[in-house]
């Protein structure tokens, strides 16, 4: 028998690598084990054990060691009957399996010699005594009961040890393009999931910062049956150190059911919360709602009972938010974003043991208006962009049951992804409109004309295969697991300026420059392979994990091209890029991960579990820097705008004496050959991380949580001047000086910086790892859940973390102290996630705050009231400031050299706290339920972000009568750039039946 089932087992797999596909996944479903024991405990073999709930019924049998397991079971709320030849038949009703968890059910018979049926109500314990993971696992209680911005992220900002960039007021902040930048325990990865089905797209992020993985899928939040997120521990689907994201969203059951929805907030409902601060400033808002709309609907049940089962929801979004801004006069143009989500999920029970399942989604985000205003720097209206980002996913999953303890599941996806930015002003290549003399440029302190163009497609495809036995030796029981993945994707993007690719900068009638310029197209391919067996094994109240995980990255470069400048075909020719056949970048990682649990006493209401997991972070978008056409390349010449037209033509231009220097520090005549290079054997960082925590049952749905973990991790990434080292930099001076901003906040400087005495400009940058540097994390989280029982819920959480850089000397190549590397050269310093994104006005945002608190509740109240409330916490992120200093090297180059450490400066700590009030009316099986939302209660206006820039030290200005003339204090040193959002209402209401 067990050849057969092997002989089965292998078609499956063999069909699997005919298919050239493999991803890596967690799960859509949880696991419910029970044992069958008699009066004295002792084990009952034989029999069989049922369960019944949302879909077709399930049947196994009793194993010798009076086990039974159902793996891969939908969540909900389920029963399970055991029948046993001479005993009692049990019942055990309200048997909750939840999303990656494991349920246990025990069941106790007593002989009988009559048909006899025992039902036991009591709900399922809380526990897991599997446990193995850190994080947080959201029931669809929580889901709809809690007032929340109506996406994941604010459920994320939930979970201990996870701090996001930005503070969403209402859904303010639900459409940010990729999704917000995390830090998980020290980690910026993010992997994000469709019922266990990877959609990261690793076009995101920046990996010198540990920022790698975003998404292009916006989620219409009633299709959320459960969301789990993960965070650390020994599971070994997990892909990386930092955050797993897994949406599982609903399905058709044998009840038929749907709903319609239609929420809003609106300005006529919102506060003012502008600080006076803010006024003096010039700025008339910080970060107010225009509106928040959505609607919706879902339907799902069954098409044949027990057999075929459909389900189906649609709904837009529609979010207008007007942004930080400097004044009414300098226009107030609001970002406003659609979202409309679309799902379909089709469930099948071919036979008792196998089912089918196909899903499909598409996400359509437009955004009108982009980047409509900033604090510092104005854009006219015809420079703001459209983004349009459709988004299309496949998924098939087939799930067999060979026998009672031997299970398998494939499923392969598709995701199908376009990203275009579009300038207003026109001039792209496309034609929106087209315009061959359309220039983007820069004079009365403000951007005019058009933008940037950008276009992307990223396709990815993915198969993920997992096969289970289970089997016993002696009084052990085992479930030995395999898996094999693979996942590819190719990013195909292009940039450039507008028109004819020339850009004037003018900062006063003598002081101008011109860009000549030539635009992008770069495409790579990624491929992402792993592998994992594990065995996890259960000993009376020891459960013992072990296993390994193997990952492969692999990433090249396709052919590529860089336009030529239509102005100057002569100076910027059009080049080819043939691209590489062989791997650019490849990592390989063995990835041991174990943990031990042990249950104390005989209701196991207390558990003691410790564990220890390597991760390696995901390759992502420094792929792009292999090409022989990384980024838009070109000069800058001397300009005189003659005609004061502000236009440049070509005979403004001295192309024999006008030269300033190479744009992105590109030498256009060396490519196509590839400018960066990569060390050999360069290495992504991997992680050790090591956690032990105590679970304990207090009452049947109440539990408490406390973990620390310690994590370290090597092999970090940077990116230094070819033929550059420590030995080749100038000591040229400190930068000095006191700035004192416009709210009275002064800071003294005395900074070192250098310079490169190189003799020649160097090509590009080498990528490698830093030798001797180390980051590591000390956390301390606790949690505290409440599932829904006698009219109220709970959950609360607390996290406290101290995360430090540890360097040797030989961890220093560049010894300027970088700003927007978070002082990289600050040994024993606060190392800090550096957000690109940050909020829609803001230059960067450095993530990390040293404690976080969320609290979450629910109270059911007479005559079908209920009441919800979130209150969030933490301590506020870093505000590290920095002077730009010119060296006058050979790059010409103008470090940010950041001032004191990061962490001596922080913006003020951040706090909010939601209210709901929700009314249901019942009329038949039709309810109607009504909704208040009161978002921001206390109307605070924490800063999110200011201004880092203190002003530039210039060595050429020096003058011995008159000290301190190299310092120019900028003048917009530390200005508000974001502020929380006002306190808003938002009102809604639900039919369903």
């Amino acid at each position: 028998m067990w050849r057969s089932y092997l002989a089965r087992v292998l078609v499956w797999f063999v069909a699997l690598a005919g298919l050239g596909l493999y991803a890596s996944g967690q799960t859509n479903t949880g696991n419910v084990y029970g044992t069958v024991v008699d009066e004295q405990g002792a084990a009952i073999p034989g029999g069989s054990a049922t369960m019944t709930g949302p879909q077709a019924p399930r049947t196994t049998t009793v194993d010798a060691g009076g086990r039974f397991r159902f793996i891969r079971i939908p969540p909900g709320t389920y029963e399970v009957t055991v029948t046993m030849p001479g005993f009692t038949t049990v019942k055990h009703e309200n048997v909750i399996v939840t999303l990656g968890r494991d349920t246990n059910v025990d069941m106790q018979l007593r002989l009988s010699a009559v048909q006899e049926a025992v039902t036991v109500t009591d709900r399922t314990p809380l526990l897991d005594t599997r446990k193995v993971t850190t994080g947080a696992t959201f029931s669809r209680d929580e889901l709809t009961a809690i007032p929340t911005s109506r996406d994941i992220y604010a459920l994320i900002q939930q979970v201990p040890g996870v701090q996001i960039d930005q503070v969403n007021v209402a859904g303010n902040a639900s459409a940010v393009a990729g999704g917000p930048d995390f830090i998980s325990k020290g980690s910026g990865n993010v992997t994000y999931q469709v019922d266990g089905s990877t959609i990261t797209d690793n076009t995101y992020g920046s990996p010198l910062f540990r920022q790698n993985g975003g998404t292009n899928t916006f989620f219409d939040y009633d299709t959320f049956q459960n969301v789990e997120v993960t965070t650390g521990g020994s599971l070994l689907e997990l892909q990386n150190p930092g955050v797993q994201i897994n949406v599982v969203t609903k399905r058709g059951t044998n009840e038929l059911r749907g709903s319609a929805r239609f929420l809003y907030a609106s300005k006529n409902w919102q506060s003012d919360n502008t600080s006076q601060e803010a006024i003096d400033q010039g700025l008339f808002q910080t970060n107010k709602i225009r509106f928040v709309r959505e609607y919706g609907a879902e339907l799902g049940g069954p098409l044949v009972k027990d057999k075929l089962w459909l389900w189906a929801s649609g709904s837009r979004q529609d979010i207008s938010v007007n942004t930080t801004q400097p004044s009414v006069a300098a226009g107030s143009y609001a970002a406003t974003v659609k979202l409309v989500p679309f799902s379909a999920k089709l469930n099948t029970q071919i036979s008792s043991a196998n089912s089918l399942n196909l899903y499909f989604s598409r996400s359509n985000r437009v955004e009108e208006g982009r980047n409509s205003s900033s604090t510092v720097t104005l854009r006219a209206p015809e420079t703001l962009t459209n983004l349009f980002i459709p988004t299309n996913f496949y998924k098939l999953e087939d799930n067999h049951v060979f026998s009672s303890t031997l299970f398998a599941s494939i499923f392969a996806n598709y995701q199908d992804v376009i990203y275009d930015s579009i300038p207003r002003g026109g001039g792209d290549p496309r034609g929106f409109p087209a315009g061959q003399d359309i220039q983007l440029d820069y004079y009365d302190f403000q951007y005019h004309n058009s933008w940037v163009y950008y276009y992307a497609k990223d396709p990815q495809k993915a198969v993920n295969g997992q096969v289970s036995k289970f089997f016993s030796t002696g009084s052990a029981s085992h479930e030995l697991k395999v898996s094999f993945n693979y996942r590819t994707q190719i990013a195909d993007s292009q940039t450039g300026l507008p028109g004819d690719q020339i850009q004037g900068i003018e900062y006063s009638y003598s002081s101008a420059l011109a860009l000549l310029a030539r635009g992008v197209r770069t495409t790579y391919k990624t491929n992402y392979i792993s592998g994992t067996l594990g065995d996890t094994v259960a000993v009376g109240n020891l459960t013992v994990n072990a296993g390994i995980r193997y990952d492969r990255q692999q990433s090249r470069n396709l052919p590529g091209e860089s336009f030529g400048n239509t102005t100057f075909p002569d100076l910027l020719p059009p080049v080819s890029f043939h691209g590489v056949q062989n791997w650019q970048f490849q990592y390989e990682n063995w990835q041991p991960r174990a943990s031990v649990t042990y249950a104390l006493g005989e209701k196991k209401n207390t558990l003691l579990r410790a564990s220890y997991g390597r991760f390696a972070d995901q390759l992502g978008f420094i792929s792009y820097f292999g090409s022989g056409v990384p980024i838009s390349n070109g000069y800058y010449y001397y300009w005189t705008d003659t005609n004061r037209d502000h236009h440049v033509d070509r005979n403004e231009i001295d192309l024999e004496n006008g030269f300033y220097s190479f744009y992105n520090d590109i030498d256009p005549e060396f490519l196509p050959n590839i400018p960066n290079q990569i060390q050999p054997g360069f290495k992504t960082p991997a992680t050790d991380d090591i956690t032990a925590g105590v679970d304990h049952q207090i009452f049947q749905d109440f539990a408490v949580s406390g973990t620390y973990t310690y994590r370290t991790t090597k092999n970090l990434q940077d990116a230094i001047p070819i033929g550059s080292s420590l030995a080749t930099y100038d000591y040229l001076g400190n930068a000095t000086g006191s700035a004192t901003a416009a709210n009275g906040f002064t800071i003294n400087f005395d900074e070192p910086f250098y310079g490169l005495n190189l003799d020649e400009i160097p090509t590009g940058n080498l990528f490698y790892n830093r030798e001797g540097a180390r980051q590591r994390f000390h956390g301390i989280e606790f949690s505290a859940v409440k599932r829904l029982s006698n009219k109220w819920m709970l959950r609360g959480s607390f996290g406290w973390q101290s995360f430090k850089q540890h360097l040797t000397p030989q961890s220093i190549t560049n010894p300027n102290n970088l700003w927007d590397l978070g002082g990289q050269n600050d040994d024993g310093g606060l190392a800090t996630g550096f957000s690109s994104k940050g909020g829609r006005n803001t230059s960067g945002v450095f993530i990390g705050a040293n404690w976080q608190f969320n609290v979450t509740g629910l109270y059911q109240l007479p005559w079908d009231l209920s009441i919800g409330a979130n209150f969030f916490g933490r301590q506020g992120y870093p505000q590290p400031y920095f002077v730009r200093t010119r060296t006058g090297d050979i790059q010409g180059n103008r470090p940010r050299i950041l001032i004191d450490r990061v962490g001596t400066f922080r913006l003020d700590n951040l706090y909010q706290f939601d209210l709901r009030l929700e009314k249901t009316f019942k009329v038949g099986p039709v309810q109607l339920v009504g909704t208040a939302e009161l978002f921001n209660v206390a109307n605070s206006n924490t800063v999110l972000s200011r201004y880092a820039r203190v002003g530039t030290w210039d060595a050429r200005d020096f003058d011995p009568d008159n000290p301190g003339a190299e310092f120019s204090q900028d003048g917009n040193f530390n200005r508000i750039q974001e502020a929380q959002s006002p306190r808003i209402v938002r009102l809604g209401f639900r039919v369903s039946f």
